[in-house]
């Protein structure tokens, strides 16, 4: 092979899944020459590539924030301690105050993400998990006219599988759930139990999803929108890896019900 000469990269047709289960264990990609770049799977490696640098351009941005923000919210205090409470000054210097915490805020919100590596099978808090997600949405996603409601059961729910894992679901489903509402709308997120079964729903009061769509939704490369359409069929693998599933519940006109079943920590299940 002459040096410099461009090779084409080939991968098996297998289904391919990046989570590794106790009996699979994660994908893996072999090069040979002369296949088609243009492949599911090569797509599929191409877009993992892109999220795993994306996490450390997000953590590289999280700490250019916070290092120039620590000094700016210490020297805020100071000047609040030498001004009138309640004086034009102070006020103003309240509202600076504020808006660097929501900065803050933020960053955490993204570092908790950025930092969360696909972590072995352990026992985690689903009310966490959803918690974390729900915030890095509410800091980051531009839809302000979609209202997002909670609405959790108060005993704890707590389930096999990773933290990070479980956390891609939730911002997917919540995510997608807000572009299905270009006019705004509401996105209600909920957690109850049903038995021995963790059941998360993510609803959209938006025009629902078409049949046809809806057969094949959880499909790599399926979407209607801008992006590779690996989302829900990530999310759907994550599912299946620890022992639970996920579904659509949608009529055109009604909104649509994403629901997730996760078996609970210490079933039969």
């Amino acid at each position: 092979m002459q040096p410099g000469r461009p090779v084409g990269l080939h991968f098996s047709r297998r289904r391919f899944s990046p989570i590794p289960t106790p009996m699979q264990p994660a994908a893996a990609a072999s090069p040979s020459f002369g296949a088609d770049p243009a492949s599911p799977d090569t797509e599929a490696l191409l877009e993992a590539g892109r999220l795993s640098t994306l996490g450390e351009l997000v953590r590289g941005l999280a700490h250019e924030i916070n290092n120039p923000l620590f000094g700016m919210l210490g020297l805020v205090d100071l000047l609040l301690a030498d001004l009138e409470p309640g004086s034009p000054d102070h006020k103003r210097l309240l509202l600076v105050k504020q808006s660097g915490l929501e900065i803050k805020q933020l960053s955490h919100a993204l570092l908790r993400f950025a930092r969360a590596e696909p972590d072995g099978i352990r026992i985690v808090s689903l009310h966490r998990v959803v918690d974390d997600a729900v915030e890095l949405v509410r800091y980051t996603t531009p839809e302000k006219n979609v209202e997002l409601r909670e609405d959790y059961c108060q005993e704890p729910l707590e389930v096999r599988g990773s933290h990070a894992r479980l956390g891609q679901v939730f911002l997917s489903l919540i995510v997608n759930a807000q572009q299905a509402l270009p006019a705004g709308g509401v996105v209600t997120v909920r957690l109850e139990r049903d038995g021995d079964w963790a059941v998360a729903t993510v609803a959209d009061s938006g025009a629902g999803i078409d049949p046809g769509i809806r057969k094949r939704m959880f499909e790599a490369f399926t979407t209607t929108k801008s992006g590779t359409g690996l989302g829900l069929a990530a999310s759907s693998e994550i599912a299946r890896a620890y022992g639970g599933n996920l579904t659509a519940v949608s009529s055109v006109g009604t909104g649509a019900t994403l629901v997730l079943k996760l078996p609970l920590a210490g079933s039969a299940q």
